[in-house]
């Protein structure tokens, strides 16, 4: 499976004159954590759709990653979020993971286990096109942006290369996914890995 991560939205929730997915975090570009996550998983191409809102993540990604041959970089409208994956669907012939580029807790295991999941299901319901991985409300560790019956939507999802509305299944996930959309998020994760970090 390929995924495509999703780093040219304008992130005005920051508040910042820095681009979303160069926001440091412990001194490291936030897109790094997804990036390195993944080529340590089951995924076997990376695609990154950058846009006009993300000059200078584009041109950090090119120059990083310019001799890893599985990153390709999509250049999209960046109209929002909808506009530039329907933008990147003609990029894909298979399933195939969406992820949001705020999540630098994710971890390779944990793709994998989306992944596989994925599978399990799709071999027992042949009509399954999508995937949506969500964490409970009561154990995000962050005050979410967005909730859905109970629900806080990951930043991930497994998508068919299709255009229009999917066959959707939810997979509800125990792992500490958070999304960065405020200071606030940023300096939980910081926290969060400081205090793991000399526990060690």
């Amino acid at each position: 499976m390929d995924a495509l991560i999703m780093a040219g939205g304008k992130g005005t929730r920051l508040n910042l004159d820095i681009e979303k997915p160069l926001l440091p975090i412990l001194k490291k570009p936030m897109i790094d954590y997804i990036v390195e996550a993944l080529l340590k998983s089951n995924i076997n191409n990376i695609y990154i759709a950058v846009s006009k809102n993300t000059p200078k993540t584009e041109e950090y990604l090119a120059k990083k990653y310019k001799d890893n041959i599985n990153i390709h970089l999509i250049k999209t409208s960046g109209i929002d979020y909808i506009h530039d994956l329907n933008e990147c669907i003609s990029y894909f012939s298979e399933p195939f993971m969406v992820i949001s580029c705020d999540i630098p807790t994710i971890k390779p295991k944990t793709i994998n286990k989306i992944i596989n999941y994925y599978y399990i299901i799709k071999s027992k319901t042949n009509n399954l096109e999508s995937l949506c991985v969500a964490i409970e409300k009561d154990a995000y560790p962050g005050n979410p942006s967005i909730v859905l019956n109970g629900y806080i939507p990951s930043g991930i999802n497994i998508l068919s290369p299709k255009y229009g509305e999917q066959r959707e299944e939810l997979y509800i996930i125990d792992e500490p996914i958070l999304n960065i959309n405020t200071l606030e998020d940023k300096n939980l994760v910081e926290s969060y890995w400081n205090k793991k970090n000399n526990n060690k």
